[in-house]
């Protein structure tokens, strides 16, 4: 789930998503939707892999349009790979801003045409060791992984059932899948409000710190297991942009290797080059 659209929330989502198999059950069409969605939520906090396919757009000054892709580990630790492969800004493409990205054993490889120049040796991959970068620069890499955990599906569909208005739409077939359709509004402090303190820290980093009564307009679809296929939410900002994100949800529970680049061809990050320096 994300309050605005925009670059800037698709940098961050870049790393969300969640997956989902089954059929539509009779179970499912005596729920209402307040608790489908806390069971959904439920559900969906019990599994720690998930596939994920994520579309962003944006309308206004920072408006554009995001697509990225990958498989995630949330539990027992951290793991994925997913790759950008469209990003544009005002109609345009962004050269250079796609590109792939493994993280495994602590250690995050990225393949981005715009760093290239700042790899030595002009490998393809960059490897850069998350503590030893936050070391050396400052720069808190750790934070930007977090960014997976804090769009945990789990805490997604918790933050819908702070909906006041969750309403049960119908059964409609996503990706060939018998779903059940939900939408519905919520605020983003009742959103955070569903939130244990910790999870709440985190994810109000990525939600409108002065729009606490912003509405988020949301749609779900889950599957027979009560796990989600499709999530599809939306904000208008201040000045009428508006934001929109869609996940399409595969693979719950299923294992999966990240396996990093061969060693010859993996760089690292000339950090002198990148600030200007020797």
């Amino acid at each position: 789930m994300v309050a605005a659209g925009g670059t800037a929330v698709g940098a961050a989502l870049l790393l969300s998503g969640c997956g989902g198999d089954g059929t539509t059950s009779t179970e499912n069409m005596k729920l209402s939707a307040d608790q489908a969605l806390l069971k959904t939520s439920q559900k969906t906090g019990q599994t720690d892999t998930f596939k994920a396919d994520l579309t962003v757009t944006g309308t206004g000054e920072h408006g554009g349009k995001i697509h990225a892709d990958g498989r995630f580990q949330l539990r027992p630790e951290l793991k994925f790979s997913a790759k950008l492969d469209e990003f544009s800004s005002n109609g345009r493409t962004v050269p250079g801003a796609k590109g792939q990205a493994l993280f495994t054993d602590n250690v995050l490889y990225a393949k981005v045409p715009q760093l290239a120049q700042f790899v030595s040796g002009g490998k393809p991959w960059l490897k850069i060791d998350v503590n030893q970068m936050a070391q050396r620069t400052g720069f808190d890499v750790q934070s930007l992984l977090q960014q997976v955990q804090q769009v945990d599906p789990a805490e997604q569909t918790k933050m819908f059932t702070g909906s006041k208005d969750a309403r049960r739409v119908g059964t409609e077939t996503v990706d060939g899948v018998k779903t059940t359709h939900y939408a519905g509004t919520v605020t983003v402090q009742d959103a955070l409000n569903q939130l244990d303190a910790q999870s709440r820290e985190k994810v109000s980093k990525w939600l409108p710190k002065d729009r606490a009564n912003s509405k988020i307009n949301f749609d779900l679809w889950t599957d027979g297991d009560n796990l989600p296929r499709k999530l599809v939410s939306k904000a208008t900002g201040p000045q009428g942009e508006n934001g929109t994100v869609t996940v399409l949800y595969s693979d719950y529970g299923k294992s999966f290797s990240v396996n990093p680049p061969p060693s010859d061809q993996v760089g690292q990050l000339s950090l002198g080059g990148m600030l200007g320096g020797n």
